[in-house]
């Protein structure tokens, strides 16, 4: 590829040097470089990439991309200035790989909690209408057909661990490119405050853009409320003309999202305030989820005329607040025409690991508690667990939880306080502690807390989680929260085999059977 196509859609401001060499590749890891590559270079939090040149010079790059001029580069070195690198990262990936991205329609999930499940049950619905669909988000990145009767001309599907939830442009890009030719239409993304921040979509057009909802986490990050709503609003910004986003009517900025929507059709959907997709008749127990979907008589997406305006839909997914989520899935099926068979059968077969995940009701590990884990990790999503948990206990709730080391440490007391209010018993213990002291973020969740609330602190979390399950009595229920779908802890920088699912079921075995169950 020539450097001048490499290029396209980039704001530069200077290019001096061979003005069109022939490109090998494209990276912004210097240690990556080989012969004839374009390096991309830019300010980060941390570190600064420009210091990195000299190095990925010494390995072959021809080109540098920077957002400062850099001075007395080798004559065969060309250097591109533009104002924003990581801007210029995400379309040079986009140029690189083809920009695959224009052959797909693009659905973008934000918001702090509920993106993982919103855009598995999305994907759900659309493969159960016999759309090809991928998905890609925290718990992995789906690419490839995984329907048999697709041909066997067809590639089969591929998981791809998650690093981030949003990938960088480089690996985002080269997925987009497998997945447009594996024959697949529709992409359904998670898309990170931190990665709509950091530019990693830039360039993307968006089909649809759901917003679930907006409560404290990423402090640490993005400083401020506002910062952290601004960076969830810019993927609206990216919403083609003519495109639907989806909106949770029960959010309170819901309303400075849709005045910062501009050209493009809106969809609400709720539980408390009036929406225009709404769910009545909550059936909820600790086996059982389901509801009625309504749409607005009034309402019209795509100039469709439905031949249904309600939905029974009973879940794969357990706990009240995944009602939330499915109904902007079922938003996500009817902006595609999705039918309500598709939608019931999408809702039904869609099981989302570690989320509101009931581990021993079924089978050998069978007990008259319920041991529930979840990935709740924000204060927000800590209540919502809790109070779906609530709702469905007869005997004594039990949570266990702990707050992530190096990450927004403000929301702490506030978990402390959300989970003794609703708990009768918190087993405090350790996340993933990174490289703070487990027992100093202990300290932190537990120090406005008042001298008769009832909790107690176990900083090794397997001792904390057999405490919960060995005190667990009939008709209780136990709540895992923080880690969820994760298979690891992350300790001084390195990170640990656990699995909050294995280490309960391993625990649940050295517990003792009872026959009664609850219902």
């Amino acid at each position: 590829m020539k450097l001048n196509k490499l290029l396209e859609g980039i704001e530069v401001r200077e290019l001096t040097g061979n003005h069109n060499p022939e490109i090998t590749g494209v990276v912004s890891d210097h240690r990556k470089v080989k012969p004839g590559y374009v390096f991309v270079c830019y300010q980060g939090l941390n570190v600064d990439g420009h210091s990195f040149i000299e190095g990925a010079i010494g390995n072959g790059a021809r080109v540098i991309v920077s957002e400062k001029r850099i001075q007395h580069l080798p004559q065969d070195v060309a250097s591109v200035v533009t104002p924003n690198g990581r801007i210029a990262q995400a379309v040079c990936a986009a140029n690189w790989y083809g920009n695959p991205a224009k052959s797909l329609k693009l659905i973008g999930i934000t918001g702090t909690n509920g993106k993982t499940s919103t855009a598995h049950l999305s994907y759900g619905i659309l493969k159960a209408q016999g759309l090809k669909a991928s998905v890609l988000g925290t718990i992995g990145h789906t690419i490839g057909i995984d329907d048999k009767s697709s041909g066997e001309n067809q590639p089969s599907k591929i998981e791809i661990p998650a690093l981030l939830t949003t990938p960088d442009a480089f690996q985002l890009h080269a997925m987009l490119r497998k997945i447009v030719d594996s024959g697949i239409e529709h992409v359904v993304m998670e898309t990170s405050s931190q990665g709509l921040a950091q530019h990693r979509l830039a360039g993307l057009t968006f089909d649809t853009a759901v917003f679930t909802n907006l409560t404290q986490d990423h402090l640490d990050y993005h400083g401020t409320m506002e910062k952290y709503l601004a960076a969830k609003m810019m993927l609206f910004e990216q919403l083609r003309q003519g495109g639907l986003a989806i909106l949770n009517a029960d959010s309170s900025v819901t309303e400075q999202i849709r005045q910062h929507i501009s050209e493009a059709n809106i969809l609400t959907y709720g539980l408390e305030k009036k929406a225009d997709l709404i769910a009545q008749n909550l059936e909820v127990t600790l086996r059982k989820l389901a509801f009625t979907a309504a749409l607005n008589e009034e309402k019209q997406v795509n100039d469709s005329d439905f031949s249904y305006r309600e939905i029974q839909a009973k879940m794969g997914l357990l706990g009240a607040y995944n009602i939330y989520n499915a109904l902007a899935a079922i938003g996500v099926g009817i902006q595609y025409n999705c039918s309500a068979k598709s939608i019931r059968e999408g809702l039904a077969k869609t099981v989302v690991p570690g989320r509101f995940e009931c581990i021993n009701l079924n089978g050998t590990h069978n007990k008259d508690f319920a041991v529930i884990v979840d990935y709740a990790h924000t204060p927000d999503g800590l209540e919502n667990v809790l109070t779906a948990a609530r709702g469905i206990t007869e005997g004594r709730l039990i949570s266990v939880f702990g707050c992530g080391g190096d990450r927004d440490r403000g929301k702490r007391p506030k978990m402390g306080a959300i989970s003794t209010q609703l708990a009768d018993i918190s087993v405090i213990t350790s996340d993933n502690p990174r490289t703070e002291n487990p027992d100093e973020i202990i300290s932190e969740i537990v120090s406005k807390l008042p001298h008769d609330a009832a909790y107690i602190c176990i900083s090794e979390r397997r001792e904390a989680i057999r405490k919960a399950i060995t005190d667990a009595n009939s008709g209780d229920v136990v709540v895992i929260a923080g880690k969820g779908h994760e298979n690891y802890q992350e300790i001084h920088g390195k990170r640990y085999p656990f699995d909050d699912r294995k280490v309960a079921l391993e625990l649940l075995q050295q517990k003792p059977f009872h026959t009664q169950q609850t219902s």
